[in-house]
């Protein structure tokens, strides 16, 4: 930065002062600007939501002129990171990549110390559809099947979820509340788990990732994909809502900041993490690792936030979940 120099010679010794002092002013805003940037992962490093904000490094700090460091504090389902970005200073030097569940659904299930609006959004990152699966060699070959079964038979369908509160399991209350369907829900610790309980009989549909049911498609039938079009990788995978439900339930996330931040660093983090999400490093990455990217800026984020939160809290409500 060029500092603009004084006459000292026909200004005395104050204009030296002042001079001296504007120096070291410009000093100081071009250090605060060339601070690294900490983007918090709340879950452990080698998870989808860590792999996908390493995959932004790069283009994030060159697009940001900033040392990018990501941090993973793991814990009670991711809460304990989106709690900690919560709690920075609003200087643009803190983000989270929020997913769905510490934003939109366990709010809802327990006493935290942040809600949604203790963010300022700053864009959507990736978002991954789920899909009702179930085994190859299950009696329920399509959706109609499963739910005329399970009208007939109340409780009689086992559904394995990830989690209380998960994507997977509010899904299947949509689907429940939907199609005015009742099922009995297994609690399991992840895709993996849930597989197994399937295959063993144990469980008859779960909801995977979609990445996670093309890896074992010869082991699974998907009766719906959840989200509103086609994928067009798989353009085979039928939509619910080409089947009469209108169920829409992607595993997402993206970059917030903590509530405060100004509208100029808003900007600035908003058009990084564009360019981020849009270079191609980062789009191969995403399609080796198979994790759908997506985009969605600030205002479209924070609006498509509220929806999802709006819609899992009721939800939640309607089968007895809520903690507040």
């Amino acid at each position: 930065m060029e500092i603009r120099k004084y006459g000292a010679a026909k200004r005395g010794a104050k204009a030296l002062v002042a001079a001296a002092a504007l120096a070291v002013a410009a000093g100081g805003a071009m250090a605060q600007s060339n601070r690294p940037v900490t983007v918090i992962v709340p879950f452990a490093a080698g998870g989808g939501t860590d792999i996908t904000t390493r995959a932004m490094q790069q283009g994030l700090s060159e697009s940001l002129d900033a040392n990018i460091i990501v941090k993973n504090t793991d814990g009670a389902g991711g809460t304990l990171g989106v709690g900690e970005a919560a709690r920075a200073r609003p200087d643009g030097r803190t983000l989270a990549m929020a997913p769905v569940g510490p934003l939109t659904t366990q709010p809802h299930l327990r006493q935290l110390p942040y809600d949604i609006d203790s963010f300022d959004y700053v864009c959507l990152a990736y978002s991954a559809p789920t899909v009702i699966a179930v085994r190859k060699d299950s009696e329920y070959q399509t959706l109609d099947d499963l739910i005329a079964f399970a009208k007939a038979n109340p409780g009689k369908v086992t559904f394995a979820v990830q989690a209380i509160g998960s994507i997977p399991h509010i899904a299947g209350l949509a689907l429940a509340d939907a199609a005015g369907i009742e099922m009995t829900y297994l609690p399991v610790n992840g895709d993996g788990p849930a597989l197994k309980a399937l295959l063993d009989g144990t469980a008859d549909v779960f909801i995977p990732h979609v990445s996670f049911y093309t890896s074992n498609a010869d082991q699974l039938n998907s009766l719906a994909l959840l989200q509103k079009g086609r994928l067009a990788e798989q353009p085979d995978l039928v939509t619910a809502a080409e089947q009469g439900y209108a169920l829409d339930f992607p595993i997402w996330g993206g970059l917030v900041t903590p509530k405060g931040t100004s509208a100029e660093d808003l900007t600035r983090l908003e058009t990084g993490c564009k360019a981020a999400v849009e270079s191609e490093p980062f789009q191969e990455r995403m399609k080796a690792v198979k994790q759908p990217s997506a985009y969605l800026g600030a205002a479209d984020f924070a609006a498509f936030v509220q929806d999802k939160y709006d819609t899992n809290r009721k939800l939640l409500e309607k089968a007895g979940l809520l903690s507040k």
